[in-house]
This record gives C-alpha cells, structure tokens and sequence, in this order.
C-alpha cells in the first residue's frame, strides 16, 4: 500500500476491505479505501472511480487467486448467494 489509505482502524487494522466517503453529496468529495486479505496482498485506492475498482478487485482476488482455500471457498459462497439476490430481483 502506497496511497492515502483511510483511518479506519489505525495503522495496525484487520483484514478486509475499508472504504471512506468523506461527504457524499459533494463535488470535492474524498473516497478512499484499502483492503488486506490473509495472504498479506494488500492494496489501497484514491477517489471514486478508484476506490469502485478496488472493492471489485478484492472480490475477485478472493475469489480466485487468493492461494488460502477457505478464504476462496468463503468468498465463492458469498459469490454465489449475491447471483442469487440479483436474479430474484429481475424476475419481479
């Protein structure tokens, strides 16, 4: 990590991801965040678009390339159950 990384959690944080917005209605606002998986991958974002990307790159980091099989076993079933709630929705 490299960037402006939020404040949530100080410097000696958990794993997952953190996202900070700061005021979102306005034009200057500031979107940051930062995840830490298990494996010790870690990476940080700044702004909005920026830190969107993040939070899919976390996901599928877990996902498939995350080399601690329960943390892509957990993350497959989360996969799989939000595919789920997005289908029962169209359907309505």
């Amino acid at each position: 990590m490299n960037g402006l990384a939020p404040t949530i959690g100080g410097s000696r944080s958990g794993y997952g991801l953190r996202v900070r917005l700061d005021n979102p209605w306005g034009a200057k606002a500031l979107a940051a965040g930062d995840f830490r998986c298990p494996c010790g991958h870690a990476e940080d974002a700044v702004g909005h678009a920026e830190t969107e990307a993040l939070a899919v790159r976390y996901a599928r980091h877990q996902r498939d390339e995350c080399p601690i099989p329960e943390i892509r076993e957990r993350a497959a079933r989360h996969y799989a159950r939000l595919q789920q709630s997005l289908s029962k929705r169209r359907r309505k």
